[in-house]
């Protein structure tokens, strides 16, 4: 072990605060550089102090109150600081991450028009029952976890699976969300069925690839 590391160890273990810590560094590699300059070895000048534990609770035993609790103020002011960081750190992530969403008319990525019509193109491919349609529009992510007997098994599960002929679309609601760099455009539209009627929400990627397919 050279010296340096040595006083590191010891340093570390020290109940006081850093001005003091660096004091004592100072003073223990002065001595420890003196005591080999006269002719001692290294490894028997580090013998003779002992493990850094106990040559540092030479000196935390003998700390007075004052030091200790001096210590302990700042050390907790440190970690607070750190906390406090982290929070700053998080909560910048966080906002950065949360969807901003805006009118789709002030898009500079996405046509409502095209938004529009892909999502009706969509939602007859679902209801005319053409799984492999809707699958053809996905992300290569989607894909992995959605799939034509999935969708199939999906439209099973509702209270009514047969929708029954198609009526019309309601009032179509499209947003653009901005997550991180990347932009998205939602839709939410009701439609009407003989047998039922069922809010449909898609999201779209900026290459007008399917990203989201919920029903209910």
């Amino acid at each position: 072990m050279t010296a340096e590391k040595y006083v590191k160890e010891v340093a570390k273990l020290l109940k006081c605060r850093a001005s003091k810590k660096k004091e004592i560094k100072d003073k223990l590699l002065a001595d420890i550089h003196s005591a080999v300059a006269s002719g001692e070895k290294l490894e028997d000048v580090l013998a003779k102090m002992g493990i850094p534990w106990d040559y540092a609770n030479r000196y935390n035993d003998n700390f007075d109150k004052a030091e200790q609790t001096a210590a302990r103020r700042e050390k907790n002011r440190k970690i607070l600081g750190i906390v406090i960081a982290v929070l700053v750190i998080a909560g910048v992530l966080i906002y950065w991450n949360m969807p901003k969403w805006s009118d789709i008319s002030e898009s500079t990525v996405f046509s409502e028009e095209t938004v529009q019509k892909a999502a009706q193109e969509i939602i007859t491919l679902y209801g005319n029952d053409d799984y492999e349609g809707v699958v053809a529009y996905m992300t290569d992510d989607m894909k992995k976890v959605l799939n034509a007997p999935t969708l199939q098994l999906s439209k099973s599960q509702l209270a009514t699976a047969d929708f029954g002929d198609f009526q019309s679309f309601g009032e179509f609601y499209i947003s653009e969300a901005k997550q991180g760099s990347k932009r998205f455009a939602m839709v939410q539209v009701s439609v009407s069925y003989t047998k039922t009627s069922i809010t449909y929400t898609l999201t779209f990627d900026e290459e007008m690839k399917l990203a989201g397919f919920y029903i209910k």
